[in-house]
């Protein structure tokens, strides 16, 4: 059953019905008006209906079912009936999503209301990389929510941990988030093993931002006669597939000449920060994080080689602010049935030598993770589906915010850019370009760029590659296992000295290419960058940071793991010290 939203701009949280207690844990998040799509979908979903939302990246999805969940978890409570009823044998709710990234956020999200609403409630999250011990300890309660991937649902399943009759009893309510992605991440089996264990009565919800089969099989699959929410274009025209608040923009240039436009991007100041910068291959982005050090730009590299605490943190820290350039991995998992098909067949070719690295499955950047104020949106290399570039666009322009993306197009990716702009075509609204060339880089501007390109492009060599690939694992799983404990007890702060932006090539970045000498620059590239600081600066960027710098907060600068190795040594040398002295 489709449903047409309505938008009522008056409409407020207390309109639609939803728990006081949860009204002010969002009051005190500095919310005040639903969305869209919470203003339609939480009155449907508290009714008990059945429900399919399709928003776009920003648009309030999370809570848009997290609200009302809770609402009626808080009203079980209130009646004798939640999970401290002795008739509870297993998890009430379930929020099942394609990556560890996106459970973890949601995760935080269901702490943090519970939190401000001071009420007791359960939530566990599972992941892959926990013991049996583990997901034994987190599912007895049991809990309330329970987040998690399909894959790790199916393992307490497989493993006996999660009883099927315990489901049956329990389960109200299933939550799909990111509905469309759960089967291209491989989920299908792991879903439907799971879901021949959900009772009837069960509310289920599917969360997407664009339709597709796999949704439709999904619905099939789960669902009883739903209502289908789709939100409507603002401006009545077309459903536009990328927001018309970001600008796209592209460049023309050879495979070899990319680092040297990117060079020319960043260290001219010609695009606003934060910067997410993706590559297709794991190689490709140490590649150009050390390149990029050779001109003093420090970058952190997000993927799926890191464990995941790291790759939390790096997350945290850039959405912090606390470094302005990410470079992101994405591997193209989003894809058609036919590349799936494909891609098998090239994997039973591959030797056992190019078989034996195994990446993290349940990993994904392309959907799901929330950056934030990211202003600007890079591809170093062009995804292979135009799909692809519409979900790496989505990291900018969230919830109506400026933003703005370039992409950098070789000869031999033109066949995928002409796609693109075919799909872009058949969506737009309006009159004008919708991906125009971009204005501010004139070719002398990146000619008087080119010899201290190329020579330090040249001194990144294989070799460079892999060992800064080893170097960066081997810190990431320091900080990662041996660090969690210290910091997580006894001192939160530390983890602040942990820079994932940290230099891996061993020789410092020559002075002479930290800064661009003003002789290189032409009028028409200083006037392009004093329009984009000046951008900045009324967007907030050029006032003081509202986080302190490292060097404020920890003058010192200590190493953490210098200072955790010695503290007791000087401990002890320093009580001797003053033992003498008293002598």
């Amino acid at each position: 059953m489709a449903k047409e939203i309505e938008l009522d701009e008056e409409q407020s949280f207390e309109d639609i019905g939803l728990d006081p207690r949860l009204i002010r844990a969002l009051t005190k998040k500095g919310l005040q008006t639903p969305t869209p799509i919470q203003r339609v979908a939480i009155p449907l979903i508290l009714e008990g209906k059945d429900v399919v939302a399709r928003a776009k990246t920003g648009s309030g999805k999370t809570f848009a079912y997290l609200l009302p969940l809770l609402h009626k978890l808080f009203s079980g409570l209130d009646s004798g009936s939640g999970s401290n009823s002795s008739n509870v044998s297993g998890p009430t709710a379930f929020v099942l999503v394609p990556t560890r990234e996106l459970s973890q956020q949601v995760y935080s999200e269901v702490m943090s209301l519970i939190e401000l609403c001071r009420v007791q409630l359960k939530v566990a999250q599972l992941t892959s990389s926990m013991s049996n011990t583990e997901l034994k300890q987190a599912l007895s309660g049991p809990p309330d929510v329970l987040v998690s991937t399909p894959a790790c649902v199916y393992k307490c399943l497989s493993g006996g941990l999660l009883q099927p009759k315990a489901i049956q009893e329990s389960l109200s309510m299933l939550i799909l988030d990111e509905a469309d992605l759960l089967l291209s991440y491989g989920y299908e089996d792991d879903l439907r093993a799971f879901t021949a264990h959900v009772p009837r009565r069960c509310q289920c919800l599917l969360m997407s931002a664009t339709s597709s089969d796999d949704v439709e099989k999904l619905k099939k699959l789960i669902l009883h006669n739903p209502y289908i929410l789709t939100l409507p274009e603002e401006d009545g025209g077309k459903d536009e597939i990328v927001p018309s608040s970001v600008d796209q923009y592209w460049i023309s240039c050879e495979a070899q000449d990319k680092f040297l436009y990117i060079v020319a991007l960043l260290k001219l100041d010609l695009v606003q920060k934060k910067v997410l910068l993706f590559t297709n291959t794991i190689d490709m982005g140490f590649r150009l994080k050390l390149f990029l050090e050779k001109f003093s730009i420090k970058a952190a590299v997000l993927n799926a080689e890191l464990p995941q605490n790291s790759r939390l943190h790096i997350i945290e820290e850039f959405n912090a602010g606390l470094f302005d350039y990410l470079i992101a991995i994405d591997d193209g998992k989003t894809i058609t049935k036919e590349q799936e098909a494909a891609g098998k067949d090239a994997e039973v070719k591959k030797s056992k030598k190019q078989r034996k690295q195994k990446l993290d499955a349940e990993f994904g950047v392309v959907r799901g993770i929330d950056f934030k104020n990211v202003y600007t949106v890079i591809n170093f290399q062009m995804p292979p589906t135009a799909a692809g570039y519409i979900h790496r666009i989505g990291r900018t322009g969230r919830a109506s915010n400026t933003g703005a993306s370039v992409s950098l197009v070789s000869p031999d990716e033109m066949e995928v850019f002409e796609e693109l702009k075919s799909t872009l075509a058949e969506h737009r609204s309006g009159e004008g370009d919708f991906i125009a060339p971009f204005p501010l880089l004139t070719k002398n501007a990146v000619e008087s760029l080119r010899y201290r390109a190329e020579d330090q492009q040249r001194s990144v060599t294989g070799i460079n590659v892999r060992e800064a690939r080893a170097q960066d694992i081997r810190n990431e799983i320091l900080n990662s296992e041996k660090l969690t404990a210290h910091f997580r007890a006894n001192n939160p702060r530390d983890l602040d000295l942990l820079k994932h932006d940290k230099i891996l090539s061993k020789k410092e970045p020559p002075s002479h290419l930290r800064d661009v000498p003003e002789y290189l620059l032409d009028a028409t590239t200083q006037e392009a960058s004093k329009i984009v600081k000046l951008a900045r600066a009324a967007m907030g960027n050029g006032k003081p940071s509202q986080y302190p710098s490292r060097k404020k907060r920890f003058k010192k600068n200590k190493d953490p793991l210098k200072a955790i190795s010695t503290k007791g040594f000087k401990q002890r040398n320093k009580m001797r010290g003053k033992g003498s002295k008293k002598e």
